[in-house]
């Protein structure tokens, strides 16, 4: 079954705004830690990266980063 021109322009526009999307959060996240003067650890770089090529989302990440980083305060 052939993909109509129309329909694959559309499938083309979502994909590339998707991507912009991943690209402009990961961009939010880098300013956040210079604006913070913190250094990105290699697996916060790892996964930003992982995330820019839609593999894994900021949420996953951050939750990743903060099971390493945040300890939990029981009460």
């Amino acid at each position: 079954m052939a993909i109509s021109q129309s329909a694959f322009r559309e499938f083309l526009m979502k994909t590339i705004s998707r991507s912009t999307k991943r690209e402009k959060t990961v961009a939010n996240v880098l300013a956040t830690l210079r604006i913070e003067q913190l250094t990105p650890s290699p697996n916060v770089i790892s996964g930003l990266r992982t995330c820019m090529t839609g593999k894994t989302t900021i949420d996953q990440l951050l939750a990743d980063v903060m099971s390493r980083h945040v300890a939990l305060r029981r009460v």
